[in-house]
C-alpha cells in the first residue's frame, strides 16, 4: 500500500493534536501518516535527516516555519506545501490552507496538495508484474466479488491494475455498464478491446512465430479506466465462442503480453474452474492464486473433486497450483462447519457473508461494504506485501513525540 507522508508543523500543541486526534480515528489514516513539530529546530533537523527517496510528500506549516525552511533550500527538495494560513499572509491561493476550519475539509486538501508518489512496483526477480488468478471450483461462491473487490482495494493503495475476466460467461458487463454511466464514459465497442487484441495476438504470431513485440502505451488502444474500480478493465466480449476457442497458447500469450506491456503492478485474473485451454493457461502462468471456497458440503465435494482430478491427469500442476495458491472461505458465518476435503489442505483467510447483497439492486452497492473491504484488503496484503506485518506499518499513523519545548 502507498502511505503518503505528510510533516505538519505549528507552535500550538493542542491545533497539532487535534488534528492527528482526528486523522487517527478516520479510514484515510491507512493513506496519510503524518509527522508533526512545533519547534523549528526539531523540525529542521528532520527534513535535513532526509535522503531524496524519504522526503514527504507534502508539508503544512505555519508562516514562520514555512518561510524558514523554503529559504534554507526547502525550495530546492521539490517537495510540495501548503502554508496554515489564518487570513492574513500574501501567498498564492492555491498554496494557503485556511487554519481553523472544519478537519474533515483540512484532510481532504492535504490529500489532494501531496505529491503523488510513482506507483509501487513488485521486487521480484526478473518481473515487475504480479498476476493473481481468482478461482474456483464452484459457480455461485462470490468469485467475481472478491475478484472486483480486489482490483479495487489494490487501485486505491496505488497500485496499476488490470482486471482481466476470463470467464466463460462473464456476469461483471451490468456493474461495469452502469460504472461508465455514471462516470460519462461512451460504452466502447466490445470488438475493440480483448477481441481485438487476441486477434492481432494470433496474426503477430502466424506473422513471426513468436508473440506480439509491444510498446508500452500499445495496451491502451485496448484497455478502459473503470474509475469505481481504481483500475484499468476490458470490454466484456460480445461473442462467447471467441473465449471458447481460445487455447492454452493464446492465454499464455495475452499474459505474456499484459505482463511485458511494463504498464501494471498487478493483474487480477478472474478464471473458471474448467480444464479447457483458456483454464489451464492461467494456471500454468499466474504467480499466485486466491482459491474461493464456500462452506457448504456440496461445495467442498466439488472442490474435493477438482484436486483428485488434477492430481491424477497433472500431477505436476497439482503441485504447482497448491503451492502458489491461498484458499479463503467466503460467505463465512462464525465457524467452519463442513470438514476440508483433505487432511493436508488447510484455510488462510475468510470473508464475511453479506446479506444485503442478496436484495441487490446497484451493482456499484457491492463494492461500498465496509466490512467486507476492510477483510479483502488484509487478503491483498497477504498476498502483495509479505503478510501482515507490512500491513501493520503502512496503515498506522506515526503521531511521533517531538513537541519538546
Amino acid at each position: 500500500m502507498i502511505v503518503l507522508k505528510a510533516v505538519l508543523v505549528s507552535k500550538d500543541k493542542d491545533y497539532i493534536s487535534a488534528w492527528l486526534d482526528y486523522v487517527q480515528g478516520n479510514s484515510s489514516s491507512h493513506h496519510v501518516r503524518f509527522t508533526a513539530f512545533s519547534q523549528w529546530d526539531s523540525f529542521r533537523d528532520h527534513m535535513n535527516e532526509q535522503d531524496s527517496r524519504e522526503l514527504p510528500d507534502l508539508v503544512v506549516a505555519e508562516p514562520e516555519f514555512l518561510n524558514n525552511w523554503l529559504s534554507n533550500g526547502g525550495e530546492a527538495s521539490g517537495v510540495p506545501w501548503l502554508m496554515l494560513s489564518e487570513g492574513m499572509e500574501e501567498v498564492d491561493e492555491t498554496k494557503r490552507l485556511m487554519k481553523f476550519q472544519p478537519l474533515p475539509n483540512l484532510l481532504d486538501a492535504v490529500m489532494h496538495a501531496c505529491r503523488h508518489p510513482r506507483r509501487k512496483k513488485m521486487h521480484r526477480p526478473g518481473q515487475e508484474t504480479l498476476s493473481i488468478g481468482v478461482v474456483s471450483a464452484s459457480g455461485g461462491s462470490g468469485k467475481t466479488a472478491v475478484a472486483l473487490h480486489m482490483a479495487k482495494q489494490l487501485g486505491l493503495a496505488g497500485y496499476a491494475v488490470l482486471y482481466l475476466n476470463l470467464e466463460t460467461l462473464d456476469s461483471t458487463l451490468p456493474f461495469l455498464e452502469k460504472g461508465l454511466s455514471r462516470s460519462g464514459q461512451h460504452h466502447p465497442d466490445a470488438e475493440t478491446g480483448l477481441s481485438r487484441l487476441l486477434y492481432d495476438l494470433r496474426v503477430s504470431r502466424k506473422e513471426s512465430g513468436k508473440h506480439l513485440q509491444v510498446q508500452a502505451k500499445a495496451v491502451d488502444g485496448y484497455v478502459i479506466r473503470h474509475e469505481a474500480l481504481k483500475s484499468d478493465v476490458f470490454w466484456p466480449l460480445s461473442n462467447r465462442k471467441e473465449l471458447l476457442q481460445m487455447t492454452r497458447e493464446d492465454t499464455l500469450n495475452l499474459l505474456r503480453y499484459l505482463i511485458e506491456c511494463g504498464q501494471y503492478d498487478v493483474l487480477i485474473l478472474d478464471g473458471d474452474s474448467g480444464w479447457d485451454g483458456r483454464s489451464e493457461g492461467l494456471l500454468d502462468a499466474a504467480d499466485a492464486f486466491v482459491w474461493i471456497v464456500e462452506d457448504d458440503i456440496a461445495a467442498m465435494h466439488r472442490w474435493g473433486q477438482w484436486l483428485q482430478h488434477a492430481e491424477r491427469t497433472k500431477p505436476n500442476l497439482y503441485e504447482s497450483v497448491l503451492d502458489r495458491s491461498r484458499f479463503v472461505v467466503n460467505k463465512y458465518r462464525d465457524n467452519v462447519v463442513n470438514a476440508l476435503p483433505r487432511p493436508d489442505l488447510h484455510l488462510d483467510a475468510v470473508l464475511p457473508y453479506i446479506p444485503s447483497w442478496k436484495q441487490l439492486s446497484q451493482e456499484e452497492i457491492m463494492l461500498s461494504s465496509p466490512i467486507f473491504q476492510r477483510e479483502v484488503k488484509r487478503l491483498c496484503a497477504l498476498l502483495v506485501q509479505d503478510g501482515e506485518e507490512e500491513l501493520k506499518q503502512t496503515g498506522r499513523i506515526q503521531k511521533q513525540d517531538r513537541w519538546a519545548l
